[in-house]
């Protein structure tokens, strides 16, 4: 048997597994959002809903691409010319992915976007506008705490409030920090 055959048939049965993976995650809804693995655009990474649905609509594609480099990857240990299935199906395969996730892309745009109910950067408090503006939208439960990047949310942008753009009566003046 040629090595080359050998190679790009380990190589689209290994791609067959992490496919077949990250297909029955995302159709299981068992794929959680993350920085690695599945579909990761701006559409599907903004919320986790968004992912899900991306991901469970990208699904089957990647089934299939699993499908087709199993196929490929077993035919590739047929004889000397069985490299060329190997790497024919991981072509094919990552064809076939790409699609799949474009689909699930367009379908996770469609998604509206989370609604953001910490009162964070998107609410103004921190939004870099005027300082009445700032005082004004900035609740007073949300600047009152000790801990100064709180006025931003915990899922926020907190180093604004570092950075001094909520500022009101109980801030702490630059002069008077010990930290």
């Amino acid at each position: 048997m040629h090595i080359l055959s050998v190679v790009s048939a380990v190589l689209a049965l290994v791609l067959a597994v992490f496919w077949a993976s990250v297909g029955v995650g995302g159709l299981t809804g068992r794929l959680e959002r993350n920085r690695w693995v599945g579909v990761r655009s701006d559409e599907t990474m903004r919320s986790a809903e968004a992912f899900a649905i991306g991901n469970k609509v990208a699904a089957p594609g990647f089934l299939a691409a699993a499908l087709v480099l199993l196929i490929g990857g077993v035919l590739a240990f047929g004889g000397d010319l069985g490299f060329l299935f190997g790497f024919g199906a991981t072509v094919i395969g990552f064809a076939i992915a790409a699609v799949a996730a474009g689909i699930g892309v367009r379908v996770a745009a469609t998604v509206p976007e989370p609604e953001d109910e910490s009162g964070g950067c998107s609410a103004d408090c921190c939004s870099g506008g005027s300082d009445d503006q700032a005082q004004d939208s900035c609740s007073t439960e949300s600047c009152e705490t000790d801990d100064p990047a709180s006025d931003c949310g915990a899922s926020s942008c907190g180093s604004c409030a570092l950075q001094g753009m909520c500022t009101t009566e109980h801030a702490v003046e630059p002069a008077d920090a010990t930290r």
